[in-house]
């Protein structure tokens, strides 16, 4: 059995995620070694920097708590990252912008086993804690910067900040923006291109005419063939194609 080479580390918020990553760790990474593992901001500050990890498995998001604003209270970084998460309305170029990879839960075994195999060849070369903390810092910067997107109309071109977009409407050729506390943007753009851009973060597909983000779903009703209720009270329809990818998304029990 090959001797235990890459020290990890697991932070989730979720005890039953921890068990399932170290179990796939333990059976099929026979070159990695489980030092520690943490659920919320205090176990991080106390126990991470105890054991010294070479590559620590990340939950992007514990509870309410950010991890990065968790992480930026240590002193020094000297691990690499592997970000973990239940969802996928991260900006995931961004936050891989020095980390070694993203796993998406459920976690596929074939990436998870091709993460711990270029984490200890960066081992082997004396590169895993080159620079660390410094690139940690650039991707805490990065990470924190709100995301925007330049749309056209007939008055001209409007920055707008996309977390602000509660849902896009479609008719034929148009596309029209409803933003909170905000005008109505109406663009020259079919719905199918806006999906393209806006869908990395955290928007989907609900139906042929409308486009949501998810973080402004209030209320999911499933009368009348099943609807949302949008933060400023408009209820949308949900198409029937698309009810399960929806309640996945929204982890409707």
């Amino acid at each position: 059995m090959m001797a235990p080479t890459l020290k990890c580390f697991i932070i989730d918020d979720e005890k039953k995620d921890r068990e399932n990553l170290k179990l796939l760790l333990q059976a099929y990474c026979p070159e990695v070694e489980i030092v520690g593992e943490a659920e919320d901001k205090d176990s991080i500050l106390n126990k991470l920097p105890e054991v010294d990890p070479d590559l620590v498995f990340l939950d992007i998001q514990l509870g309410e708590q950010c991890i990065f604003d968790v992480l930026n209270e240590l002193n020094e970084i000297t691990f690499k990252i592997v970000f973990v998460s239940g969802h996928n309305q991260y900006a995931i170029d961004g936050y891989q912008y020095n980390a070694l990879g993203y796993l998406l839960k459920p976690i596929k075994l074939d990436l998870l086993v091709r993460t711990i195999t270029k984490a200890t060849q960066l081992i082997e070369k004396k590169k895993l804690n080159e620079g660390s903390l410094k690139d940690f810092k650039k991707l805490y910067s990065k990470t924190h910067e709100v995301p925007k997107i330049s749309i056209t109309d007939s008055r001209g071109t409007h920055v707008i900040k996309i977390p602000t977009v509660m849902y896009c409407m479609s008719n034929g050729n148009y596309t029209t923006f409803v933003r909170e506390n905000q005008k109505e943007i109406v663009i020259s753009k079919n719905l199918k291109y806006i999906e393209s851009k806006l869908q990395p973060f955290g928007f989907m597909r609900i139906h042929r005419s409308y486009l949501i983000n998810l973080d402004y779903v209030n209320t999911v009703a499933k009368d009348q063939g099943g609807y949302v209720i949008m933060g400023d009270d408009k209820s949308l329809p949900i198409a029937k194609d698309s009810k399960k990818a929806l309640y996945s998304k929204l982890n409707v029990i």
